[in-house]
């Protein structure tokens, strides 16, 4: 049997949201979306409730907290994924970037995923349309920051994870993503363990130097960065008041790393800086 191209077309959203000023702050996030191309419609064969509510499909509330934060921070940029992470995940390297199982019930298959389904074609088209131009953005925007800033840049990329994990209950709240300890990393860490109003936890729910497939170790070396990324727990953004609690704690924290004495080393590239 054939299988169907992947095609994104001219009327469909792009596949990314990029809004840039003039500021030293970049906030990515590669999971926001939750679009489905009309091809894959409805739901790459899964069912709307499950989609619509199923950290597979996106980082819930994520988009939401992005609109806060820009008014927040007038003069950050900012990019999204528009697409659900189903269709090509932009925070996997690319042989990883289609998945065909759930993160968090490995039996259940992601129909239009499945190799019946889905060729080595149909995910090459894939990351041409939705997966390259969102990571040549990414590039684009850090680069622009850093021609207006004489090298420098802050790159913190935000992430959901959800309450309960293999029907376990987390207790982290806060957590963070990183490749190993960098000045900026240790400066905003220092912050969120000073606050007492979540529990943060370094490192989790997720470690970066345990996930090959994940797009923490390329970004370090691609962009010459010191990767961060902010991993919240989604219940805690589910509701306006959380949005605006967590909107205030995330610029209380950059603003820790503003006013410390080691803040010319935060920005600086991974090259420049001891580890």
């Amino acid at each position: 049997m054939e299988q169907a191209k992947f095609l994104l077309e001219k009327d469909e959203r792009a596949p990314f949201t990029s809004i840039e000023k003039d500021g030293l702050i970049l906030f990515t996030g590669p999971h926001n979306g939750h679009a489905v191309p009309r091809c894959l419609l409805p739901c790459l064969g899964m069912g709307r409730d499950w989609f619509s509510r199923a950290h597979e499909a996106c980082d819930l509330h994520v988009q939401a907290l992005f609109e806060r934060l820009q008014v927040a921070f007038p003069t950050a940029s900012f990019l999204s994924g528009n697409y659900s992470r189903l269709i090509a995940d932009l925070n996997r390297v690319p042989k990883h970037a289609v998945q065909d199982t759930s993160s968090e019930l490995p039996d259940l298959k992601i129909v239009q995923n499945t190799p019946e389904e889905c060729c080595e074609g149909q995910k090459e088209q894939r990351l041409d349309k939705i997966y390259k131009p969102y990571h040549a953005e990414q590039k684009r925007l850090i680069d622009d920051i850093r021609a207006k800033h004489n090298g420098n840049v802050i790159v913190l990329e935000i992430h959901s994870f959800t309450p309960i994990w293999q029907s376990e209950p987390r207790d982290v709240e806060i957590g963070t993503l990183r490749c190993e300890k960098t000045p900026f990393s240790r400066i905003f860490e220092a912050g969120l363990r000073e606050q007492t109003r979540y529990n943060f936890i370094s490192g989790e729910p997720y470690r970066a130097e345990e996930r090959n497939t994940n797009m923490a170790r390329h970004m370090r070396k691609e962009h010459d960065l010191q990767y961060l990324g902010l991993e919240i727990r989604n219940d805690l953004i589910a509701n306006s008041q959380g949005l605006d609690d967590m909107t205030k704690f995330i610029k209380e924290s950059l603003d820790y790393v503003e006013k410390s004495d080691a803040f010319s080393q935060a920005i600086a590239p991974l090259s420049l800086i001891k580890v």
